[in-house]
């Protein structure tokens, strides 16, 4: 898809990857409709993004509030005109064991990562259907094929998405719509903010590669409407590994982490 003059919705925009992604999309001609449940910081990612598309605009939103969702999709096509691109990049993430993860808990990771773009996708496809194109990037992650221990809901749920988004993509591709995943491994985001035990600080500080990083490659994927883009290279090669050698990756990963079990 040639990005020029096409109106695109990024979640999670406040920061991390989304925020970084916003930016990159709106360089290369794209008008930003920005959403987030954290209004300072989206207030913040707008004023940068205007720079560089001024007609961009910023929605805060609980994307797990399926009402909520329902309007602003309906503000935001009277507001624009259009809906080009959807990109689901906003999710949450605890690192917890599953007995210390209470079933509220386990529920919102679901509420948020898997149910809220399933929402957002009910509601923009038939915008894009009348248009005749559009393309929807859900962001997934390394960790739904190469699940560690201590995120049982965030892999669920970034699992389910992926499996959701293949089914998609044969679904909507003869009808102008291209559906594709980003799997992003080991980046520096606001992600593990939260957290507070070793096992969760342990995973925060592997995670170093900033998402500034990724965005070209992921806007790559929207202008290629590829299926799957797995970023950095080196997850690539934790995957292989974990693809060949799994029995093996599972032993050591275990002792690895088995101290960090409190």
């Amino acid at each position: 898809m040639d990005l020029k003059n096409k109106v695109a919705i990024v979640t999670g925009a406040a920061s991390g990857i989304g925020r970084e992604l916003a930016m990159e999309l709106a360089r290369h001609g794209c008008t930003l409709v920005l959403v987030d449940i954290a209004e300072e910081g989206l207030a913040k990612a707008l004023d940068e993004v205007k720079v560089h598309a001024p007609a961009s605009t910023a929605e805060t939103c609980d994307i797990s509030n399926h009402e909520q969702v329902r309007q602003m999709v309906k503000a935001i096509h009277e507001r624009h005109g259009s809906i080009d691109i959807l990109v689901n990049n906003a999710a949450i993430m605890s690192v917890k064991l599953f007995k210390d993860l209470s079933k509220g808990e386990f529920k919102r990771h679901m509420d948020v990562n898997y149910y809220g773009p399933v929402a957002l996708i009910r509601d923009v496809v038939p915008i894009m259907e009348k248009q005749g194109k559009g393309v929807i990037i859900n962001v997934a992650s390394v960790g739904a094929k190469l699940v560690v221990p201590g995120t049982s809901a965030y892999a669920a749920s970034k699992a389910a998405i992926q499996a959701f988004s293949e089914a998609l993509y044969y679904e909507l591709k003869d009808r102008g719509i291209h559906v594709g995943i980003v799997v992003p491994g080991g980046i520096k985001t606001g992600i593990f903010n939260a957290v507070d035990n070793k096992l969760g600080v342990y995973y925060r500080d592997q995670c170093t590669t900033p998402p500034s990083k990724i965005t070209r490659s992921i806007r790559q994927a929207i202008e290629k409407e590829r299926f799957e883009t797995v970023v950095p290279f080196s997850s690539r090669i934790l995957l292989g590994v974990h693809a060949h050698l799994p029995s093996i990756f599972r032993k050591s990963l275990l002792s690895r982490l088995r101290p960090y079990f409190e």
